[in-house]
C-alpha cells in the first residue's frame, strides 16, 4: 500500500497498478489536488458515472514495471477545451494517467493519476467535483471539500 513514515506524509511513496499488473507505479506524496470529473468523456473512458483524478507533479510519478504496455490516447474534444492524453494498458485497458496540455497544467508540469488505480486505502478526499452540472441524477453523497466551477476546470 504504502511506505515510508506516516508522520512525514509529503514522503510517502504509494503504489498503484493497472487491473492486470503488467504496468506498475509509484506517486510520491500526497496529490496536489483530488477531483472527480463528471464530464462526458471521463465517464466514457471509465466505463463509470465518473472518473476520481490524483493531480501531481510529473517529477512525483515513476512507472517501474511496464512502460512498454503502455498505450496514449489523444483526447481532443474536452469539455474545458484543452486536449487530454489518456494513458491506458494495452493489455487490460486500465486508465492509468492523463496529461493535461492547458497551459497551467504544462506550466506546473502536472499530471493525473487515476484514483481507482491506487493500491490499498488512501487518506485522501476529493477537493471539487468539475462539471457538477453534468453528474448523473442517480449520484449522490460524493464528500467533497467544495464544489468546483467550471472556471475551476483549467487543468
Amino acid at each position: 500500500m504504502s511506505s515510508g513514515s506516516s508522520s512525514n506524509a509529503s514522503k510517502t511513496v504509494w503504489t498503484g497498478s493497472c487491473l492486470c499488473k503488467a504496468v506498475k507505479y509509484t506517486v510520491t506524496g500526497d496529490p496536489l489536488t483530488f477531483r472527480v470529473c463528471h464530464c462526458e468523456n471521463c465517464r466514457k473512458a471509465t466505463g463509470s458515472a465518473f472518473m476520481s483524478n490524483l493531480f501531481y507533479n510529473a517529477d512525483n510519478i515513476r512507472v517501474v514495471q511496464g512502460e512498454d504496455k503502455l498505450k496514449y490516447y489523444a483526447d481532443p474534444e474536452t469539455w474545458n477545451g484543452a486536449p487530454i492524453t489518456r494513458v491506458f494498458c494495452s493489455e487490460c485497458g486500465s486508465n492509468l494517467f492523463l496529461h493535461p496540455s492547458s497551459k497551467e497544467a504544462v506550466a506546473t508540469n502536472t499530471r493525473v493519476v487515476t484514483m481507482g488505480t491506487i493500491d490499498g486505502e488512501v487518506p485522501w478526499v476529493p477537493k471539487t467535483e468539475l462539471w457538477p452540472e453534468l453528474r448523473r441524477k442517480w449520484v449522490h453523497g460524493i464528500e467533497t471539500r467544495k464544489k468546483s466551477r467550471k472556471s475551476e476546470a483549467k487543468l
